[in-house]
This record gives structure tokens, sequence and C-alpha cells, in this order.
């Protein structure tokens, strides 16, 4: 039997997610909803069921515990529910392009906060971002199938929302929050095993960026708009794209209405 609590974050996490998709595509998303969004995610996802159950549910930890129930290291969260939160996450990330980290994941949404800051930005490559993922992971399994560490669990930032952090953790927090400020998300698209594969999944989605070719009239507003880079791949009809947080940002950006969140 699933924890209610539990069940009731999926379900608001569902909720959630058609909400900002229904929005998208009516064009509905500027900065200011957004915003909205994301200190309500952060302050409901994040800190409020961090105080109601020990096991808040996130994108990075349903594919951790099954790492780690796989390489033989016991976890509190039983396999049947860790296997679970990965299907959930991963069709949401089918239907609505990665929709679950951009609207529901709680540090994603405060590294998503904190990028806002006027500071001057940066960006990663595609290629950096897969490099450094699939390498961290190829890390976490070694760890834990040679030498039984969770290494996953000793950096772990969400616990911030569980105000509980240890020296390692707590460095790593203060990283990604400060990195944040600078690099779109830098947890999300260098570390988080979620993240690797819900890129993978992303390429199969059903809604995403779509140009209208009729109407754009090639400005690419919505190219610089795009804080991670996405939107270029999308303009230029690459067969693979960077990650995309379906935040809105370049739909929000085009004044010619040629582009929209739908199927392509």
């Amino acid at each position: 039997m699933i924890d209610p609590i539990i069940l009731s974050k999926l379900a608001l996490w569902v909720v959630t997610i058609t909400t900002a998709t229904v929005l998208l595509r009516r064009k509905r998303i500027d900065t200011r909803t957004r915003t909205m969004f994301l200190v309500v995610g952060v302050l409901v996802f994040g800190f409020l069921y961090g105080g109601l159950s020990p096991m808040n549910p996130n994108p990075m930890t349903s594919v951790g515990n099954l790492l780690l129930r796989l390489t033989g290291i016991p976890v509190e969260v039983p396999l049947t529910l860790s296997l679970v939160l990965f299907v959930v996450m991963l069709g949401l990330t089918v239907v609505s392009n990665r929709s679950i980290c951009g609207w529901g994941c709680q540090l994603g949404l405060m590294q998503d906060l904190l990028y806002k800051a006027p500071v001057p930005k940066r960006n990663v490559s595609l290629k950096v971002s897969l490099v450094t993922r699939s390498v961290f992971l190829v890390v976490l399994v070694t760890s834990a199938a040679v030498w039984g560490v969770n290494l996953l669990g000793l950096m772990n930032p969400f616990g911030v929302f569980q105000l509980q952090f240890s020296l390692v953790s707590g460095a790593v927090l203060l990283t990604v929050l400060g990195s944040s400020m600078v690099l779109y998300r830098p947890w999300c698209r260098l570390f988080c095993p979620f993240g690797l594969a819900g890129w993978a999944a992303e390429q199969f989605s059903l809604m995403k960026p779509t140009v209208d070719r009729e109407a754009c009239t090639e400005c690419q507003a919505c190219v610089r708009a795009c804080p991670g880079g996405a939107m270029k791949d999308f303009y230029d009809d690459n067969r693979i794209h960077a990650d995309c947080f379906a935040c809105g940002v370049c739909i929000e950006a085009c004044n010619f209405d040629a582009l929209g969140w739908k199927r392509s």
C-alpha cells in the first residue's frame, strides 16, 4: 500500500503538470505566471511535503533508489514504489516534454528561481551535459556495487527541504545553489541521474516547442530567450535536442505567434 501522503503528491504533480501543459498550449505562460508556479512549487513540493513525509519523492531519488536496490544496498523506499514513481515520471516526460522536472521537481524549481538573479549567465553544451551525467552515473553505480557506498545519499542536495545536512551534502547544496544563479539548472543538467533518463525520454515527447514555419520571421528571439539552449535544436529541426524543461520562455519571447506547445 502506497503512503497516502506520497499518493497525494503524485496526484498534485499530475494536476500541476496538466495545468502547465494547458497553459503552454494556450500560450498563457509569462514571466509572472512562471515565477508564481516556481515559488509555490518550492514551498509545496519541497518544504511542505518534506515536512510531512521522510520519503518526499523527487525525480532523482526515483532513479537513485532503483540503482541502490539493484546493487544490493537496502533503502527505505520499497522496490514497487520506486518502480511506480520512475514509470510515472517517465510517462509525464513523454507526454509533455520534461514537464515533471520543469514544474514538479522541488530542487529544479529552486534552481530555476535562482537563475533569475541579475548576474552574467553561462551555458554548457549538450555534449558536456551528457558526458558529465554519464560519468557521474557510472561513479554512482560503481560506488554502490563495489564499495557499498550510497554516494547519491551522501551528496543529496534535496536534504534542504527537510533541513537535514551533512558536511558533504551541505557543501554540494551550496555549490548547486550558488552556480544556479549563473548556469541554468546545474544539478539537473550535469549530475542528476533522472536528468539523464529524462533527457533520453524527452526525445520522444508528444508535446514540445514547435515552430510554425509559415508564421516564423526567423528573428530567433525564441532561441536567444531559451535559458538552456534547447530551443536552438528545436528551431533547427535537429533530431536530438538539449534538455528542455518546459519553462515556456521561448513561447513568451515570440512576437509573431509562430511558436506553440504541441505535437510536431
